[in-house]
């Protein structure tokens, strides 16, 4: 009898299990997803372009989706104010950053508009760079612009640093475009909010016991 209990116990125990991580990833996916569709742009104290791939000095398709979709924000006046981060990556010779600000100044968007964050490798790298310069210029309002995949985690991140974070996704990117690319982005993206997630869970409970 007691053996029947314990192979029944451990029979639910990894039914549940799955299920219960098969769930997750459905309800993180769909936040993704609902997040990526969404376009909350409205006033603010700048607009933050994250990086993508640049190309020898010229920006990706993806990061050019990105920058245009800024400059129709900064063009209809939501902020004075644009922000490209990025960094170098295996080519060191043109950050990201620097790269989206010379397209942007060819876009005819004033030089002096323009703030850079170059030293960012990362999503979370890239926002802790970025939360030095909106203290500096004390800002606490931004549109996020990037790849609508890519909101949820950004949007969070700021969230968790006092900032305000509104999604603008650039609908025309190739990976939003693409069926497969925006399922397997936003795929990957469920690791990536859940690995910064159990991160951020990790510090608390380090620093609760640690003061």
């Amino acid at each position: 009898m007691k053996t029947l209990k314990k192979k029944l116990f451990f029979r639910i125990i990894f039914f549940c299990i799955p299920l219960i991580f098969l769930i997750y990833i459905l309800s993180i996916y769909f936040l993704i997803r609902l997040n990526a569709n969404k376009d909350e742009a409205q006033k603010a104290d700048i607009i933050v372009v994250f990086g993508a791939a640049q190309y020898n000095g010229q920006p990706s398709p993806v990061f050019k989706a990105r920058l245009d979709h800024s400059i129709n924000l900064f063009n209809q006046n939501f902020s004075n104010q644009i922000l490209t981060t990025g960094g170098h990556g295996a080519d060191l010779h043109f950050s990201e950053a620097e790269v989206g600000k010379n397209y942007l100044i060819k876009q005819n968007i004033p030089k002096d508009s323009i703030f850079t964050e170059t030293k960012g490798l990362s999503t979370l790298e890239s926002v802790e760079k970025i939360l030095s310069v909106l203290e500096i210029h004390k800002m606490d309002r931004v549109i996020a612009v990037s790849d609508g995949f890519h909101l949820f985690r950004i949007k969070k991140i700021f969230y968790d640093n006092q900032i305000i974070a509104f999604g603008s996704p650039a609908l025309n990117s190739p990976i939003e475009a693409n069926y497969k690319r925006r399922f397997w982005s936003s795929l990957r993206e469920v690791g990536g909010f859940t690995v910064y997630f159990a991160k951020q869970q990790l510090d608390q409970v380090i620093s609760y016991f640690i003061p």
